[in-house]
């Protein structure tokens, strides 16, 4: 992770900030913390607004081509938007602020506003996925096998099975490729 220049999509943990040339918060985590929020304060309306909002740019970048230009105007029109939902959330915490047992909306609704450009960069670059599922995904196989089989006696061996995981994903991704042929000329 040291090294790593790229760009990080994560649920937000704050360690991760100093890795990495810029960040990407996971939305399918931000839209799951909206709706708990919307269950949990109901009287509030920023939620509903903002998880319609997020499902829109969501929306509107899937449907854009790869290697089309974004519309600025669109975009700048999403991040008036949001502040706006943001301005009223604000509003509604400072008219009835949260609750003791529920702070997890007032802090996401802190965490929106301080990470906002970490929450919209996947608008401006669009090699930037909205959700981190597919390392999360890929990395649901391996922890599984951790617990029956795997053990590590050094950082070393853990490097060299991420490095070999990753070049077999790799290898999948590209068609009309035998992983087991490539495998096979890379050792044979």
């Amino acid at each position: 992770m040291e090294d790593y220049q790229g760009v990080l999509v994560h649920d937000h943990e704050k360690t991760f900030y100093k890795y990495g040339s810029n960040h990407q918060e996971c939305l399918a985590h931000v839209e799951r913390y909206l709706k708990d929020s919307m269950e949990n304060e109901p009287e509030r309306t920023w939620s509903r607004q903002m998880r319609a909002l997020v499902q829109e740019m969501i929306h509107y970048r899937k449907e854009l081509a790869p290697d089309a230009p974004c519309d600025e105007s669109k975009i700048s029109d999403f991040e008036k938007r949001y502040t706006e939902i943001l301005d009223i959330a604000k509003e509604e915490y400072d008219y009835v602020p949260a609750s003791k047992y529920y702070r997890d909306g007032y802090n996401l609704f802190l965490r929106m506003r301080e990470y906002m450009e970490n929450h919209l960069l996947f608008l401006h670059d669009l090699r930037v996925p909205t959700t981190n599922n597919e390392a999360e995904r890929l990395l649901r196989n391996y922890k599984r096998k951790q617990r029956q089989a795997v053990s590590f006696r050094s950082f070393d061996s853990i490097d060299y099975l991420c490095q070999c995981m990753s070049m077999l994903v790799m290898m999948r991704k590209k068609e009309n490729i035998n992983v087991f042929d490539k495998v096979s000329q890379i050792f044979g």
